[in-house]
C-alpha cells in the first residue's frame, strides 16, 4: 500500500500564552499522519535565520521528512495566538515570512508524482508565488492521489480565486462552521448546511466532505452517500490549537488504510478529542 503523505504550506510557530509551539497546519497534518504509520513529507519554507534553525532541528524529531522544506532570505514565520475562555484561539499572521516565498522546485515535482495524499489550505496561497507553486504541485500529482483541501481560512487571507481554484482539485474538502457559511456565500450557495454540503460535493465532484462544529458535533459526507455524525467527545481543553489538522490527518489516513468512513470519523474525533487536552499542537499520541 502507497503510504506516501504529503502536505503542503504553512510551517509557523504558535507564540501561545504557555510559550512558543511549532506548528502549522501542514506539519500538524503531516506528524498526525505519521502517528498512524505514514510516510509523511512537508513541502514549506523557512528563513535562513536563527529561529529558521530551529525550526529544523525541532521539527526533525517530529519524524516528518523535512528534505522538501526550503530556505530563503525571508523570515521564519510567527503567529500571536491569544485563547478565549474556552481555549478556542485567535491568530495574529504575520505577513512577508519564508513560506509566502515557497517554490515549485524540481525536486518538489519528483516528490509528489507518487504520492498517495497531498494536503494543502488556503493561508499559504497569501502570496502568488506560493500559490502557483501550491497548484503546480497538485497539477503533478497522479490521479490516483487523494487531494485533502483543508481550507483553514485566516484572518483576511482568503479569495474567491484561491477557495475555488483549490476545489477544482480536491477530492476530499474540510472545512468547519465558520467556514461553511463563508464559502457558501464567495460560490453563492444557499439553503441549510446540509444542501450546502449536498452542493458542494455535487459541483466539484468531491468524495468527502468532512465538517466539524466545534465542541458540538462533527460529520463526514460521501458523494456515495456514506454518512456519520459524532457528538463532541467532553474533555478539559488546554487548547484547540491542531484539532482540526489532527482529526482532517486521522480520518483520510484511517480511510487510506481501509477503514470505513464510519470507523475512520470515530479515530479521528478520539485523536482530536486528545489533541484539545494537550498545550499545542504536536504531542505524540498514548
Amino acid at each position: 500500500m502507497n503510504r506516501k503523505v504529503i502536505a503542503i504550506g504553512e510551517i509557523v510557530w504558535d507564540c501561545l500564552p504557555s510559550g512558543k509551539q511549532l506548528g502549522g497546519a501542514p506539519l500538524n497534518f503531516a506528524f498526525f499522519a505519521k502517528e498512524l504509520g505514514a510516510e509523511a513529507y512537508a513541502v514549506s519554507a523557512v528563513g535562513k535565520d536563527d529561529l529558521g534553525d530551529e525550526t529544523l532541528e525541532v521539527a526533525s524529531a517530529t519524524g516528518v521528512c523535512l528534505n522538501h522544506v526550503q530556505r530563503n532570505e525571508l523570515p521564519t514565520s510567527r503567529v500571536l495566538v491569544t485563547l478565549d475562555d474556552n481555549g478556542v484561539p485567535q491568530y495574529e499572521i504575520v505577513e512577508g515570512v519564508a513560506w509566502d516565498a515557497i517554490e515549485c522546485t524540481d525536486s518538489s515535482l519528483e516528490l509528489v508524482k507518487d504520492a498517495a495524499v497531498i494536503c494543502w489550505g488556503s493561508l499559504a496561497q497569501r502570496s502568488e508565488k506560493s500559490r502557483e507553486s501550491v497548484l503546480a504541485m497538485l497539477a503533478a500529482a497522479p490521479e490516483s492521489c487523494v487531494k485533502v483541501f483543508d481550507i483553514n481560512i485566516r484572518q483576511h487571507y482568503y479569495s474567491r480565486e484561491v477557495i475555488e481554484s483549490s476545489l477544482q482539485y480536491a477530492d476530499i474538502l474540510k472545512l468547519n462552521e465558520d467556514e461553511l457559511p463563508l464559502v457558501a456565500q464567495m460560490l453563492g450557495l444557499g439553503g441549510s448546511d446540509k444542501e450546502i454540503v449536498s452542493a458542494l460535493i455535487s459541483k466539484y465532484s468531491l468524495t468527502h466532505l468532512i465538517y466539524t462544529h466545534g465542541a458540538d458535533f462533527s460529520e463526514v459526507y460521501a458523494a456515495d452517500g456514506g454518512y456519520s455524525h459524532i457528538p463532541t467527545p467532553k474533555v478539559k481543553v488546554a487548547d484547540t490549537v491542531g484539532a482540526g489538522d489532527s482529526f482532517t490527518a486521522v480520518f483520510v489516513t484511517s480511510l487510506l488504510q481501509g477503514r470505513t468512513l464510519g470507523e475512520s470519523h470515530a479515530k479521528a474525533v478520539e485523536v482530536s478529542a486528545y489533541v484539545c487536552t494537550q498545550n499545542g499542537a504536536i504531542n505524540p499520541l498514548p
